[in-house]
């Protein structure tokens, strides 16, 4: 039996936005009576993911795509994570340990919001943020209300430009390790972060909780497996972490029955990792020129102050074509 979802297709009457996103991913695929004259298909939605790193890798991104592909429904993705980034405005001194440990201070998203809204103009927005603000904001007694309104403020600049849902996630866990017994105040404001961001389902908001589901299945694998962890570094989840945020995506948001399921491959009946590769080197495609033109200020990633040129938008655009064609003939067999 499929997961009631908190948002999304089972869930229409309340919310009349996912109502909104219903009607174009799955009313175009509706028979048509042969008498009835066959009014003109909406357009594809554009579907954005903003966020840091974890993001900005792409995986659980990918898996979301496929997922979208498995089920034939058209939707425009783009990835315009960036790593090392925090929603909330750091001061000086929460960015020092950054910039003596990497040399350069945390991008902050206030910083580039408007020009990435701009450019991409979504009409869904995925937000995921918290793990850089928990740990910049390490011990801060303001850290929760910051992050708070830094979300607020950006919710509202979404909708102020035309977006017409923004899904925010609450962060993955920080995984101090199997072995850790002092208090984690990373973990314990990433805690807070996400207990807050559910709390605003209360108030209208859609949110996704990918930390609770996570931190609940990873108590269980130690159960089996002391060693077991999804993120080696504590912080970058592996590819079953980030199969595990797409889960909860695809469950809570869009109403998907994924049981059993233990990675997006599965969701085809053959070619499954090819289409995976070729649907994240599409994303990679797109994000490389997109995070060129929006420009920012983190070395080592396109548009950082740092990188080389590269494909316009519209070149990047012809190349994913061509590979969205790879990936449909996968799919076809």
């Amino acid at each position: 039996m499929s997961k009631e979802p908190i948002f999304g297709l089972n869930s229409m009457k309340t919310h009349c936005l996912s109502y909104w996103l219903f009607l174009m991913l799955w009313i175009p695929s509706l028979p048509v009576a042969a008498s009835s004259v066959k009014s003109p298909e909406p357009p594809s939605p554009t579907i954005v993911f903003l966020g840091d790193s974890i993001t900005e890798a792409g995986g659980y991104v990918a898996d979301v795509e496929c997922w979208l592909l498995a089920q034939g429904r058209e939707a425009t993705i783009l990835n315009v994570g960036l790593s090392s980034e925090s929603a909330t405005d750091l001061l000086p001194a929460e960015n020092a340990d950054h910039v003596a440990k990497f040399g350069f201070a945390r991008p902050m998203l206030s910083a580039r919001l408007r020009r990435t809204l701009e450019l991409t103009k979504p009409d869904v927005l995925f937000v995921c943020y918290g793990m850089n603000d928990g740990h910049a904001m390490r011990g801060q007694p303001d850290a929760l209300t910051r992050y708070g309104k830094a979300l607020e403020n950006l919710r509202d600049a979404a909708l102020d430009a035309g977006v017409k849902e923004v899904v925010f996630l609450t962060p993955p866990i920080h995984d101090a390790g199997p072995d850790a017994v002092a208090d984690d105040p990373h973990e314990r404001n990433l805690v807070a972060f996400s207990e807050w961001l559910v709390s605003k389902r209360q108030d209208g908001w859609k949110v996704v909780d990918i930390h609770g589901p996570m931190r609940r299945e990873l108590d269980g694998m130690r159960k089996k497996n002391p060693q077991f962890r999804f993120q080696k570094d504590g912080v970058h989840p592996q590819e079953e972490g980030h199969w595990l945020m797409a889960r909860e995506i695809l469950s809570q948001y869009f109403g998907a029955d994924l049981q059993g399921l233990r990675a997006s491959p599965g969701l085809f009946q053959a070619n499954g990792e090819p289409i995976h590769r070729l649907v994240s080197q599409r994303l990679k495609i797109l994000q490389s020129a997109y995070l060129l033109k929006i420009g920012h200020s983190r070395p080592g990633v396109p548009g950082g102050p740092d990188s080389q040129s590269g494909p316009t938008i519209e070149e990047a655009g012809e190349k994913a074509k061509q590979t969205r064609i790879k990936i449909e003939k996968l799919i076809s067999g």
